[in-house]
């Protein structure tokens, strides 16, 4: 069948091209419902490609233009191959691979797609791989009833995490982002406390909200090298420290503290922990949403037809309030 997708073409340059797609004898055909924009994504419209091209990462294969992309989607299927046995037309499920899924339709195989629970929303669908990942954060980062937990960047995935920890028991949670908006959001949904960093200091902040001693968990979730030295700085002796984003550029890092403060550091990339143990995961991850306890929904600030890919982008990529930008096909 001939479809609709995006294509990067070069450096912010980008396109909805027509091509052909069909499922093989291992593949399920899928409709797509809506696909999010990811901080990947953003860095490849960007020209930031992981070494090697993406090579011995997720990325299924080298990146070079023109390059169809896309990873974050739920739909309902509608061809399966011959070989396929867990999924028939009609069920409804949620993409966790690079499967190109800034398209009206996309191809993927068995283990590229989980389940879709029964009674949720398809936006929430749709978004069920980032959502996944980041209550899987939440549920995995250590935190304890009343500890106080710094969750450095404000995004979707922050956002998410840091309800997940008030929902745990968190004391106080504390926020750290540079704009404004994401701040007074994160707080309408239960953020205790919010940093601005553009205009405080927000190690001096963090050690003031704590007394002098550092958060018990602090969460990285803004994808810098400077993110993660707060965090190394920012967290208290014997405290934990909760790596989520996929930083791809080599950064510069003092670790003396891991051995002189006993820090634990715990590694919550759901995605990257393999296909057996996500098939574990998801579904609990998942039920906190489809039971109303973390609020998802306000996270979505845009939403573009997939025509406007090239809006959708920009609009991820420069406006500061920009939380999840959702395309529909």
């Amino acid at each position: 069948m001939i479809v609709n997708s995006a294509c990067l073409t070069g450096i912010r340059a980008i396109e909805v091209r027509q091509r052909e797609l069909s499922p093989g004898d291992d593949e399920i055909l899928v409709k797509t419902h809506a696909a999010g924009i990811c901080g990947q994504d953003k860095n490849l419209y960007n020209g930031i490609i992981p070494p090697a091209g993406g090579l011995h990462t997720e990325m299924r294969s080298a990146f070079g233009y023109p390059y169809f992309f896309g990873h974050e989607a739920g739909g309902t299927v509608v061809e399966v191959g011959s070989n396929v046995r867990r999924y028939r037309p009609g069920d409804r499920v949620i993409a966790f691979g690079w499967v190109e899924t800034y398209s009206d339709y996309f191809v993927a195989g068995e283990n590229d797609l989980e389940p879709a629970p029964e009674g949720l929303d398809m936006d929430l669908i749709a978004l069920g791989e980032p959502i996944g990942c980041a209550v899987f954060s939440g549920l995995c980062s250590k935190v304890q009833l009343g500890d106080t937990v710094a969750v450095i960047g404000m995004g979707f995935a922050g956002q998410v995490i840091a309800q997940v920890a008030k929902k745990k028991g968190a004391h106080q949670v504390i926020g750290v982002d540079v704009v404004e908006g994401k701040l007074k959001l994160a707080k309408r949904l239960g953020l205790d406390q919010g940093i601005n960093s553009a205009e405080t200091d927000p190690l001096s902040a963090i050690l003031d909200l704590t007394g002098g001693a550092g958060a018990d968990v602090v969460v990285e979730v803004a994808g810098t090298g400077a993110a993660v030295q707060l965090c190394n700085d920012a967290v208290k002796h014997n405290g934990t420290l909760v790596f989520y984003s996929w930083i791809t550029q080599d950064i510069k890092l003092n670790i003396s503290r891991w051995h002189n403060n006993s820090l634990q550091i715990v590694n919550t990339g759901l995605v990257h922990h393999g296909v057996l143990q996500r098939q574990i995961w998801v579904p609990q991850a998942l039920r906190p949403v489809l039971l109303g306890q973390i609020d998802v929904a306000s996270l979505i600030t845009h939403t573009y037809p997939l025509a406007r890919i090239d809006e959708a982008m920009e609009t991820a990529n420069n406006d500061p309030d920009a939380v999840k930008v959702l395309l529909r096909p």
